[in-house]
Order: structure tokens, then sequence, then C-alpha cells
């Protein structure tokens, strides 16, 4: 009896702890604090007796689906100088065209394109612009003239309202703080670099999946948000510091890379017969790879080894071969630039652990920049933009619904989603339309039966839950939209006919965006997979050419500006590859591997990883007089040239079949090798061009191999296929 009552306790207890330790999921805190908005976004303004309030309820919308509801102050305060820097445009277009509706429609469509290309160009918070744009838009009192600049002004404030109550329910309840992740992303970093350098010499199979992280990884430790706009909250760094810190482990990377990617040497077993002293390089590069993570987890001072001098076997090296011994060069060269930039990072660390002032020497690093520009897809999405205001002008025009530019204003402002976007006008119009079958029945059998304030909150609020908790939040705002169609205000009138016209509005603009998904430019996944593809080897050769014309010297301004837009949107092209290839229909693309396709993806990503790697040594290399030499007599049948031939279109099996051969390609960089060196003489070019040489020709060997993968995938995947109707 007395076990049984213990154990009716210890269950008792469980069950208390368990209530105790129970949490709501970050999905049903989001739903509840977005709905909590648009609740209050209605109940203030009605009860304070202002007008528009389903502007600030809109507002709301907007917000919560681009982005969660962890908000600060300062990303409010930013939203609503978006807010009043739109207002500011608006009103100044009025004024300065109050009687010229034409010219002021012109401007406002310039300053909207101007604005949301902005807003997708920027790499942060891009409800700043798209208010703005919004904002800019809704001054627009349907073309009347009276009252117009309280007409403004009630929208700006309202508009300003929703952004404060969004801004106030995310800040005070739940908080969701922006955390500090460069720590973190930094010490996993390191985990994988001391990973990677261990397994350096193990199968490909084994690397490649490791690789594809390192990237991955050190994508993400360039993004990493600090907690602080001047420093971080754990180590109590800078921005510039963290700058200088993300550069130097670029540099690991790139290291770690170039000693990894190959497989196995013949001699690697043997490599102390070359290198007397190679094992304790070895050891002290382990080391400063095992203490990293700790530095940043735990805290622990690093300890510094001394430079490091390497002890040669000159009678040994010369017995290997020109490809063998370029690789040994390469091998020890890196092995000792990883060393000093491992120690170099180990100082700044050491310095940031340090209870002394956090200083340390800041290398030439630049901050990344905020805005991706001049990406085609935002060009010719900013494009659409521009059509679709312009389209939506004239449907206001000739049929002038009730309410009639909202059409304009919500066709324009929701374009940013559905350009270029996964997000389908035909999944958004299938949403609205279920959310319309709900929303009339709500017109119906709720609203009239709604007689006190509280009642209308517990409605709005059930309503938003139902969008932000069982959608998508970026398309519930198309379901949430269906809140604007029921006219709430403090005096209603219930007429069906208005509910029906209104409901025109959102169908004609939603329509809208349907036309412009496919017209003018293509957006179906397949299509965009295969202009990603064209143009990412486009991109990869004019990176190629550029070094080539250089060296012939044959450089011209148009393929210098060419090279830069390759460096800055290569990387890019290849993550919309990415994304497109996983959006493919196999219903309709049965005859082609998608697994093979993504893999493919990633590959060119590792291909385009070690192309940029390879284009800023050449230029670091440009005054090698041997590099020199060897490219000028060895410039025939080059990378740039294959790519070339893959950015007409052609597939692998056009190709001629000396590109395909692997090991033929080794063979006769081989040869060329063993035929230019026998050449030189003794003397004729310093120690430190021949090595860089040596490292210059392993680098290239990588690429080439990188580019035999995705050239391997290539040749099982009929990309003809894609180009096939699906109709």
């Amino acid at each position: 009896m007395q076990t049984a009552t213990k154990e009716g306790k210890k269950t008792l207890t469980q069950i208390i702890d368990d209530l105790r330790s129970f949490t709501l999921s970050d999905k049903l805190k989001f739903a509840i604090k977005a709905s909590l908005s648009m609740a209050l976004a209605y109940l203030i303004p009605m009860s304070l007796g202002w007008a528009q309030a389903g502007t600030a309820a809109i507002t709301v919308m907007l917000i919560a689906a681009m982005g969660s509801v962890g908000d600060s102050v300062m990303k409010g305060a930013l939203r609503v100088i978006g807010t009043v820097i739109g207002a500011a445009l608006g009103m100044a277009l009025i004024g300065l065209f109050p009687q010229d509706r034409t010219f002021y429609l012109i401007m406002v469509s310039i300053l909207v394109t101007i604005l949301l290309y902005f807003a997708r160009a920027y790499k942060g918070d891009m409800t700043v612009f798209l208010l703005s744009a919004i904002t800019l838009m809704g001054m627009f009192k349907n073309g009347e003239i009276d009252d117009v600049f309280i007409y403004g002004i009630d929208k700006t404030f309202m508009t300003i309202v929703g952004i404060g109550i969004y801004t106030f329910i995310g800040v005070f309840l739940w908080p969701v703080n922006v955390k500090d992740t460069s720590v973190d992303n930094a010490a996993s970093l390191s985990e994988m670099q001391k990973k990677l350098y261990a397994q350096r010499d193990a199968e490909n199979d084994v690397r490649k999946p490791l690789y594809t992280e390192l990237i991955g990884q050190e994508q993400l430790l360039g993004t990493s948000i600090i907690g602080s706009d001047s420093s971080s909250d754990v180590m109590n760094f800078s921005s510039p510091q963290w700058y200088d810190i993300v550069g130097s482990y670029k540099k690991v990377n790139e290291l770690l890379t170039l000693l990894s990617y190959h497989d196995k040497t013949s001699y690697a077993d043997e490599i102390t017969k070359y290198i007397s002293n190679y094992e304790a390089l070895d050891s002290e590069i382990t080391a400063l790879l095992e203490a990293l993570p700790l530095a940043w987890k735990e805290q622990k001072e690093i300890t510094l080894p001394e430079t490091f001098n390497l002890a040669y076997n000159s009678e040994k090296i010369e017995e290997l071969s020109q490809l063998d011994r370029a690789s040994l060069t390469t091998t020890i060269s890196d092995m000792i630039g990883l060393h000093e930039e491992l120690s170099k990072l180990a100082e700044k660390l050491n310095a940031l652990i340090s209870p002394m002032p956090t200083l340390f020497t800041l290398e030439d690093t630049p901050a990344p920049s905020s805005f991706l520009w001049f990406d085609m897809e935002h060009l010719k999405g900013s494009l659409l933009t521009f059509i679709i205001f312009w389209t939506s002008v004239l449907l206001w025009i000739f049929v002038n619904p009730p309410g009639g530019f909202m059409i304009v204003m919500m066709a324009t402002g929701l374009s940013v989603l559905t350009t270029f976007s996964p997000v389908k006008p035909s999944i958004l119009i299938i949403v609205f339309s279920f959310a319309f079958v709900f929303a009339a029945a709500m017109y119906v059998m709720v609203l009239p039966n709604l007689h006190y304030g509280w009642e209308l909150g517990l409605f709005m609020f059930t309503y938003s839950f139902i969008g932000f908790y069982f959608i998508n939040p970026k398309i519930s705002v198309f379901f949430l939209l269906g809140t604007a169609t029921l006219g709430i205000n403090n005096t209603m009138n219930y007429n069906f006919d208005v509910f029906l016209i209104t409901l025109f509005i959102f169908y004609a603009f939603l329509f809208t965006l349907l036309f412009f998904y496919y017209i003018p430019f293509s957006t179906k996944p397949e299509r965009l997979f295969l202009v990603m593809k064209q143009r990412f080897f486009k991109l990869s050769q004019d990176l190629m050419q550029r070094n080539r014309n250089l060296d012939e010297n044959k450089a011209t301004l148009l393929g210098g500006i060419a090279a830069n837009y390759s460096t800055l949107h290569l990387m890019s092209t290849v993550k919309k590859m990415q994304l497109w290839a996983s959006q493919i229909d196999e219903k309709y693309f049965d005859d082609i591997d998608k697994k093979t396709l993504l893999g493919f993806s990633k590959e060119c990503e590792t291909f385009t990883y070690l192309l940029e790697m390879m284009y800023r040594r050449d230029g670091q290399l440009a005054d090698n007089a041997l590099i020199k030499v060897f490219r000028t007599k060895n410039n025939q049948n080059t990378l740039a040239d294959l790519l070339g031939e893959y950015a007409k279109g052609k597939e692998v099996k056009e190709i001629d079949n000396i590109w395909k051969d692997e090991k033929q390609m080794v063979s006769r960089i081989e040869e060329a090798l063993r035929s230019f060196i026998s050449n030189v003489k003794p003397g004729q070019y310093s120690d430190k061009e021949i090595i860089e040489f040596y490292e210059n020709i392993s680098l290239r060997r990588n690429v080439w191999i990188s580019f035999f993968s995705c050239q391997t995938m290539m040749e099982a995947l009929d990309f003809k296929v894609l180009e096939r109707s699906r109709f």
C-alpha cells in the first residue's frame, strides 16, 4: 500500500515537473503574437475613434508575412522611418502635380519601382523599403483632390500605429532577441576545419560532404548576426574585428581545401623522406585546430607556436616526377601558410579572450555589402513591377471599382513576393478563394452578432490565428486579406453586394500577378534552372577569360567589368540554380533524376568556390615571370574554352573527347610541365617564383578535377527534357 502511494506521489511529481518544463513552440508563439497584433490593430484605433483601422491591420499582415515577430525597437524605428520617407515622397508629388494625375502616376511608378528594387536587392529586412513603397502609393486618394493631405497623414499615421503595435508585442511578449550567433558559428566552423584536416587523405566519398559543409558554414559565418551594432555580446568584439576574423577563416578554408581536395598522392606515406620535420609541422597545425573551438566555447587561451622552418631533403625531392614535385611543393607551402594563418587567428582570439583591451591589428578586410546590386532577376522583377503597376492603373481607370486604387497598391507591393519566387500566384488564388469562403461565412453568420469590443477582438484574434498558424507565413497574408473584405468599422453597414464587389478588387490584383508570373518572363522552375545553368557557365568563362586576356595583353574595360560582375554574382547564381532544381516537378519530368540534378548543382558550388579562389590567386601572382612564360606557351585548350562551349548550350556528348578524359588531361599537364621545366635554367627564377608556380599548377589541377565531377554528372542528365512544354 505504501509502495503504491509512493508511486502515486512520484507520478504526481513527474506531472508537476512536466507542467513546469512545458513550453510553447516557436510556431505557436509566433501565431499568438501576430494574431494579438492584428486584433489590437483593429481595437485600439476603433476605440479611439480613428479612421482607417484596416490600414494598421494590413501593415501588420505585411510585416508578419516578411519575417518573424522577433523584432527590436531599432527595427521598428527603421520601419517608421521608411514609412515617413514614403509619405514624404507621396505628399511631395501631390504638391508638385496637384492637377496633373498622369505625371503624378508616372513619377509614382518610377519611385515605387526603385524602392521595390531596393527591397529585392537588400540582404536584410526588406519591409523597410516595402512599407515606403506601400505608403507612397497609399497617398493617392483615388484621384480625388479634396482633403488629400489629411488623407495622406491619416494613412501614414495608421501605418505607424500598425508598426508600433507589432513592435510592442514583439518586444514585450515572449521577446525573441536577435541572437548573436557569431561565436557559435565560428566554433562550428573550427570543428569542421579540424575534421577536414584530419580526413585530408581519406577517400573522396568521405571528403566530399565535408567540403559542402565547410562552404556552407563559411557562408553562414559571413552572415552571422552580431547582437549589437557595435560589438558582440559574448566576446565583445567590434564589427570591423569580426569581419577581420571572418577573412582569416576564409584564408584557412582556402588552404585546407587546397590541401585536401586532390586524392592521396603516392609519396604521402613517405613524406618524411622529403621533409624531415614534417611530423612536427603536422602536430602543431593539429594542436591549433583543436585549440580554436575551445577558445570560442570556453574562452581558453591558445598556446602560440613559433615560426616553423622546414628541413628539405633536396636529393630525394629531385627523384619525384614533375607533377609529384609540384604537388609536394604546393602541399608543404600550403601547410606553412596554414600554420601561419592559424597562428594569426589564434593570436586574434587570445586578444579577445584577454582581460586587457581587446585590440589586435586589423587586416585590410572590407565589410560585406548590404545589397546585391544588378542581379538579373532583381532587375527583371523590377521591370515586372513597373508593368504590373501600369496594368493595375489601367484596370482601375476603366473598371473603377470601389476603393479601386487598392488594386494598384496591393498588386504592385505584393509583386515582390511572386516575381521570380517559388510563391506561385495560382496557389495564392486558391488560398484567397478559401479565405473568401471563410470570410463570407463570417460576414453572414458572425459579424452581425458581435456587439462588444472584446467580441470583435476575440473574433479577429481567432481569424488571424488560423492564418498565421495553419498557413505558411509567406502566403498567410493572402488568407488574412479576407478580413479587408469585411469592411470592419465602428459603424457597420452590411451589404453583400459591396462585399462581393470588394472581393473583385482582390481577385483582380491576384489574377494580374498570375498573368505576369508567366509573361513576359517565364518563371517555371525548369526554365529558370536552365537559365541559371547557362549563366553559371558564362560567368565562369568570364572569370577565366579575364586572366587569360591579361596574360596575352588583350584585356579590355568590358572584360574587367564582366569579371567583376562574375565575382559578385557567380555564387548567388549557383544558389539560385539549387533553388530552382529543388522546385522542378518530377511528375512532369520523370525522365530526369532529380537527385543527380541537385548533386550537379552542389558540385557546381564547389567548383565555383575553387574557381573564385583561383581567380584571386591569379591576380596576386600577376607579376610572377615563370607563370607568365608558362601560360604563354601553354594557352591552348584552356578551361575557358570548355566553359564557353557549355555556355553556348552544348551538351557533354557534343564536346570533344579530349575534354572528357581526366587521366589524359592530367597526362598532358605532366608532359607540358616536364617539357617546360627542362628548359628552365638553374637560377633563372627565384625560389619564391618556382614555389608560386607549382602552387598555381596544383590549384588549376584542383579546378579541373572539380569541373570533371560536374561534367560527369552532366553526362548522366538530359537537360533537353526540361525544355519540353508541360502542356
